[in-house]
């Protein structure tokens, strides 16, 4: 991150960063909505909200990533569970299925958006 910007730019940079508006961010760190937008034509603040952005969308990649593998740990369990019958094991999977079908299409854009982010 760059050393030229002050306090509350490095703020904002984090909070647009991680989703928050331009009006909620410009009332929290008691500026005008376009000394904000004056911020995000400067270079460094421009380079330092693109490494920001970065770093959420791998924090939150990682966290996706995370949650599916307890999940299917979570999952594989109850599928090897003797003590389930096997209608139950049955449901367990189907569901699973359900709301697996057509993620691979959410995976490869959030992929494909964390690429472009590096780039």
């Amino acid at each position: 991150m760059s050393k030229k910007l002050n306090k509350n730019q490095l703020i904002a940079v984090h909070l647009l960063a991680s989703g928050v508006k331009a009006s909620v961010i410009a009332q929290q760190i008691d500026i005008r909505e376009e000394t904000l937008s004056r911020w995000r034509q400067i270079d460094e603040f421009k380079e330092a909200l693109e490494d920001a952005t970065e770093a959420v969308l791998r924090e939150i990649d990682e966290t996706h990533k995370n949650l599916l593998i307890r999940s299917q740990g979570v999952i594989n369990e109850g599928l090897n569970n003797e003590e389930l019958d096997l209608f139950k094991k049955a449901n367990l999977a189907l569901r699973y299925l359900s709301l697996i079908k057509g993620k691979d299409d959410i995976m490869t854009k959030s992929s494909d958006n964390l690429f472009k982010c590096t780039l």
